[in-house]
């Protein structure tokens, strides 16, 4: 038991020491830092490379197709350009015009999938020539896909319908633009021309669109159209929307419009409520929600429907792909849902524009 006292005596006098001495704090030394050197200083091999500069760049199979394509589409956007420059230069009379237009050539491939398990891989093309004048408040318009004679369920649905579907109501149509605005806020157009399709209607247009700030947030655009076809008789369109941001990227629209036919002696309605949101400068998200109707024999609503639409730019300003998922709830199928899914890629010729 001696050791055991030992230990115990040993550790009370260690521990009575650590109590009575002072407590010390000692403090690590700060780093010096480093010396400094003048450039003039410092050595000739310090500012020698002998590796590679750059890496090089490693191609694969994929490459020169890219690189022909985006050269094939510089060519043709020239082309484009050049035909809509040379017919203003006839019809202006002037041997240069440096006014742009908006010419373009829409190529595409179209994929659509239904609830039945149809699908249907099909190329698209739309085109618009654009001759616009110096001196002249006029204009020539030649495009590929009028749809003033489509009803306003088409209309609305355009994008989620086959293109031959779509080509039932479109056609190709040539006219003479004259533009007057009539006041400060309030611009007009009036078109003459004709059908470009067997059998040839000749038709006459008109059109005044103007925009309001009602508010800080909202905004109002108003448009109203008149028709005249020579088989068709008259229609007219009134469109109002209302706009306003949420926050700095999405942006609500509400608008109604209201279409009457002449030989059906009633309107075709429609309200929309339109969300969408522009990010990143390349991709692009609509979300839509609508109601149409008609008031051909009495006040009845004919189709609901809801969609959304993603759009990314693959490549520059004039490569688009989307991807279209909607729903369809119509008066002729009892309003029972009808899904589809469409999958569309677009290449846009054009000398100063983009596929907005």
């Amino acid at each position: 038991m001696r050791w055991l006292r030992t230990l115990i005596g040993v550790t009370s006098f260690m521990l009575a020491g650590v109590e009575s001495a002072p407590a010390v704090t000692t403090l690590a030394p700060e780093p010096e830092p480093p010396p400094r050197v003048a450039i003039d200083e410092l050595p000739p091999d310090f500012f020698d490379w002998d590796g590679p500069r750059y890496l090089k760049p490693q191609d694969n199979w994929l490459d020169p197709i890219g690189h022909w394509v985006v050269r094939r589409r510089r060519i043709h956007s020239r082309h484009v350009q050049a035909l809509g420059q040379g017919i203003d230069q006839a019809l202006s009379g002037q041997t240069w015009v440096n006014q742009d237009n908006d010419s373009y050539l829409r190529l595409g491939a179209f994929n659509r999938y239904t609830e039945d398990g149809r699908m249907g891989f099909e190329p698209d093309a739309r085109f618009k020539l654009d001759v616009p004048t110096s001196e002249e408040k006029f204009r020539v318009i030649v495009e590929s896909d009028a749809d003033d004679l489509a009803p306003l369920p088409d209309r609305q649905q355009r994008g989620t319908l086959a293109p031959e579907q779509e080509d039932e109501n479109s056609f190709t149509a040539g006219a003479l633009r004259f533009l007057s605005p009539l006041t400060d806020r309030w611009n007009a157009s009036t078109d003459v021309g004709a059908r470009l399709r067997l059998p040839i209607q000749v038709f006459a247009r008109a059109r005044t669109w103007s925009d309001w700030q009602l508010s800080r947030e909202w905004r109002l655009r108003v448009d109203q159209r008149l028709f005249w076809y020579l088989h068709e008789g008259w229609i007219a369109r009134s469109w109002l929307g209302f706009h306003r941001s949420l926050g700095p990227d999405w942006e609500f629209r509400a608008s109604s419009e209201a279409r009457w036919i002449h030989r059906k002696r009633g309107f075709e309605l429609a309200q929309i409520f339109r969300l969408q949101r522009r990010y990143r400068n390349r991709h692009f998200v609509r979300l839509r929600l609508g109601m149409l109707g008609n008031t051909f024999d009495n006040w009845a609503s004919s189709e609901y429907f809801t969609d959304v639409l993603y759009r990314k730019r693959l490549h520059d300003d004039w490569l688009y792909g989307e991807i279209i998922p909607s729903l369809r709830y119509r008066r002729q199928n009892d309003f029972q849902p009808e899904g589809t899914l469409t999958f569309r890629i677009e290449m846009f010729f054009s000398s100063n524009g983009d596929l907005q």
